[in-house]
């Protein structure tokens, strides 16, 4: 039976390990430029700036000559289907450190509520293309923006440090074994 499963996860995340493997450790430059694309794209993905999220991650990346093709791809764990297990801790964080400073009007259940309703899969898929989508999208911020930035800020700062010092180990690491050559291995 233990061999079955294992071949079950095996089948289940080959095409995640494939797209790791080829598309991220395969990507030609240096550790530390593929490390800083995907820290910016993951940080750029827990802010509320709804689309805008790519127009930063390519400015961030230039500024911080990270990889933008991995920003911009990594930018995209911020999706229909993820809103909700970003945005809810994010709020919730948030309204803890800013609940010492400012008192917000709305409960947490009342947010949680506004951000389910807002960001369900079904919603977006019906309405995004709506002008009343993005105005409701503009009176959800206005009542929890300050929030939702605060804590956004602060997670994705936990998950893109997080995430830069486990790409640059994978990426040196995978190189290490491999022996490629054909890597760019100057410092920047």
């Amino acid at each position: 039976m233990k061999l079955r499963s294992k071949t079950f996860f095996q089948k289940l995340f080959r095409p995640a390990v494939g797209f790791i493997k080829f598309r991220i450790l395969h990507v030609d430059d240096t550790p530390q430029r593929i490390a800083r694309g995907i820290a910016v794209g993951l940080w750029i993905a827990f802010t509320p700036f709804l689309g805008l999220h790519m127009i930063l991650a390519l400015t961030l990346a230039a500024l911080l000559r990270a990889n933008k093709a991995l920003a911009v791809l990594w930018v995209w764990v911020n999706n229909p289907f993820t809103l909700l297990p970003i945005y809810v801790p994010a709020y919730l964080l948030g309204r803890f450190l800013v609940g010492r400073f400012h008192h917000s009007s709305i409960l947490p259940e009342q947010a949680g509520n506004l951000l389910g309703r807002i960001f369900s899969f079904s919603h977006i898929l019906t309405c995004l293309h709506t002008p009343a989508f993005w105005k409701d999208i503009a009176v959800v911020f206005g009542k929890i923006g300050l929030e939702i930035t605060v804590g956004g800020f602060v997670l994705g700062t936990l998950a893109a440090t997080a995430a830069y010092f486990a790409a640059y180990w994978l990426v040196t690491t995978y190189r290490a074994k491999s022996g490629r050559r054909r890597f760019r291995l100057k410092q920047q």
